[in-house]
């Protein structure tokens, strides 16, 4: 019998990626405040530190017997601009067009994901391993603006989720795919998590893949 993850994460897109790994996983809350965390670093440094409040934030499930075994992630998501502006989810079009003119001469999109190892003991879940890791991209993504309103209008309806709702209100998959050129670095981070570095973490820690 194989395990499978507890996903502290409403992305959409993170979702999709653990089901084209074949992870299986649960949907589980979590409560972290992003915004208390200072912005005012290294895009390394504040997906990291977004990533591991989430994971303290995360609502487990209770345990069903001593001993049981639990794999968590969370994880985050950002770009930073070849100015240096570090870029979360727009707050409207005008904020959305605004980053992706930057995203025309350069970004790095970096993801952190928090992976922990969890046995429950003593009706309290009680952490046995946990690993932050850090994987990211440069790239070139260059929407015309005579496209930039189909870009909005397919990039991400297909899932159902809005422009609003990604990272720099950059989709690279997909439709968003003709836009993107010069790319270095891990294509599923910019997406949402990088599986081959979470299969490697999982790996380490006993996961039983299917």
């Amino acid at each position: 019998m194989s395990d499978f993850v507890y996903l502290a994460s409403g992305s959409h897109s993170r979702q999709e990626l653990l089901k084209l790994s074949n992870l299986p996983f649960i949907v589980i809350k979590q409560t972290a405040n992003e915004e208390k965390i200072n912005r005012n670093n290294s895009l390394q440094n504040v997906v990291c530190a977004i990533a591991q409040e989430k994971m303290r934030c995360a609502v487990l499930p209770n345990g069903k017997t001593a001993g049981e075994l639990a794999y968590v992630l969370s994880a985050d998501t950002m770009g930073v601009s070849s100015s240096g502006e570090i870029f979360g989810k727009p707050k409207n079009q005008a904020d959305a067009m605004r980053m992706l003119n930057s995203y025309r001469t350069g970004a790095e999109t970096g993801t952190a994901f928090c992976l922990s190892k969890q046995i429950w003991q003593d009706d309290v879940w009680q952490v046995l391993e946990q690993v932050t890791c850090y994987v990211n991209a440069t790239y070139v993504f260059n929407v015309p603006d005579e496209m930039v309103g189909l870009y909005f209008k397919h990039a991400v309806e297909r899932f159902g989720i809005s422009y609003l709702d990604v990272s720099g209100a950059v989709a690279i998959e997909d439709y968003g795919l003709q836009f993107v050129t010069n790319f270095q670095g891990s294509f599923t981070a910019v997406i949402g998590l990088p599986l081959y570095e979470l299969r490697q973490e999982l790996a380490k820690m006993g996961f039983r893949f299917s």
